[in-house]
C-alpha cells in the first residue's frame, strides 16, 4: 500500500500526497522541507511543505520522518498537525507546520507573511525563506529586523510597506549590496553594517527584495521605492 502523509497547520490549509510522490527532503537551520511532484501543476513544479524544527535536531526529524514513511502499515500517516487541541508531531523536533504551497497548476504562489513587531521589532527564521513580508507603520518607537544567521544559499524575502512608515528608522543587520530605483533614479546600495529603512521616507506601496548570497556572507538588495534614499546602506 502506498501510504499517505497528511500536514495540518492551524490556518485551515491541510496537505496530503501519496510517499511514492516525495521527490526529495532536505533540511537547513531549524527547518526541514518535504517537496512532492505534482500531479496537476508543470513538469518542472512541486508541491513544498516547510516542517520548522528545533535547532539540532533537523538531521533526526528527517530520519524520524524517513523511518515512518519506510515502516507505515495503516495506509495514512499525520506527520504533523498545528491543529489546536490536536497537535500532533511524529518526531518531538518538529514544532510546527511552516508553511504548505501547492503548485495548483495554475501559477506560482508565494506565502505571505503579515509583518507583526513584536517589541518594534521583527524576526525572520530560514522557513520563511521565499515570503512576502508586509511592513506596517513602525510609530515614533527604532524598530529592527533580524534576519537568520548563516542561512542556506538562496535565502530570500520580499518586504512590501502597507503604511508609510513612522518617524523612526527601522535597520537590517548584515552586509548589502544591490541597487535603488528611487524617485526617478537609481541609488547604490552596498555596506557592511546594515540596511536602514529611513524614517518617514518608506511609503506605502514600496518594496524591497534580499537574497542571501552566502559569498562573504552579503545579500543582495534591489528596492523600488517613492523617495530618494528612502533606503539606505552603510
Amino acid at each position: 500500500m502506498n501510504n499517505m502523509l497528511v500536514f495540518h497547520n492551524d490556518a485551515n490549509t491541510s496537505y496530503a500526497n501519496y510517499a511514492g510522490n516525495l521527490s526529495s527532503m532536505s533540511s537547513s537551520t531549524t527547518a526541514v522541507t518535504l517537496r512532492f511532484s505534482s500531479t496537476v501543476g508543470t513538469s518542472v513544479a512541486n508541491d513544498v511543505v516547510v516542517l520548522t524544527v528545533t535547532a539540532g535536531k533537523e538531521e533526526a526529524v528527517m530520519e524520524a520522518v524517513s523511518g515512518a514513511i519506510a515502516e507505515a502499515r495503516s495506509g495514512m500517516t499525520v506527520i504533523a498537525s498545528d491543529v489546536s487541541g490536536k497537535t500532533v508531531y511524529i518526531h518531538s523536533g518538529i514544532t510546527a507546520v511552516a508553511s504548505i504551497s501547492v503548485d495548483s497548476g495554475a501559477g506560482t504562489f508565494n506565502n505571505f507573511i503579515v509583518g507583526a513587531f513584536a517589541s518594534n521589532n521583527l524576526t525572520l527564521a530560514a522557513a520563511q525563506s521565499g515570503s512576502v513580508i508586509s511592513i506596517p507603520a513602525n510609530g515614533t518607537a527604532a524598530s529592527t529586523i533580524t534576519l537568520p544567521t548563516s542561512p542556506p544559499v538562496g535565502t530570500n524575502y520580499t518586504f512590501v510597506a502597507v503604511a508609510d512608515n513612522g518617524n523612526a528608522a527601522t535597520t537590517i543587520a548584515g552586509s548589502f549590496d544591490g541597487v535603488s530605483n528611487a524617485a526617478g533614479g537609481t541609488e547604490s546600495l552596498t555596506g557592511t553594517s546594515a540596511a536602514v529603512i529611513v524614517a518617514s521616507k518608506f511609503k506605502k506601496g514600496d518594496t524591497f527584495k534580499i537574497v542571501f548570497s552566502g559569498v562573504s556572507s552579503k545579500y543582495f538588495i534591489n528596492a523600488n521605492v517613492k523617495t530618494a534614499a528612502g533606503i539606505t546602506v552603510s
